[in-house]
């Protein structure tokens, strides 16, 4: 199995809650990150070698029965913090 196929399998069988992530960028605007929005760009457009270090880090939170969300926040914090 694909990284990419790890991806999609593991956000299609977990029943994560519809949730907006509020992330304010360095000049102070506020983004609001859809969670299906940020699944769609982890899956279709994240580099090989960055889909690799989240799905390992996703592997070790479902272990230890750890909440998701928590670090779908970190992501959404990263991604604006990069691209804005």
């Amino acid at each position: 199995m694909t990284t990419k196929e790890y991806l999609r399998r593991f956000f299609e069988e977990k029943e994560i809650p519809e949730q907006f992530f509020v992330v304010k960028d360095r000049h102070g605007d506020v983004h609001y990150i859809d969670k299906d929005w940020l699944v769609d760009v982890i899956i279709n457009y994240t580099p090989t070698h960055e889909q690799k270090k989240i799905a390992d880090i996703l592997r070790r939170i479902d272990f230890l029965n750890g909440n998701v969300s928590h670090f779908l926040a970190h992501l959404a914090e990263a991604y604006v913090k990069t691209n804005y």
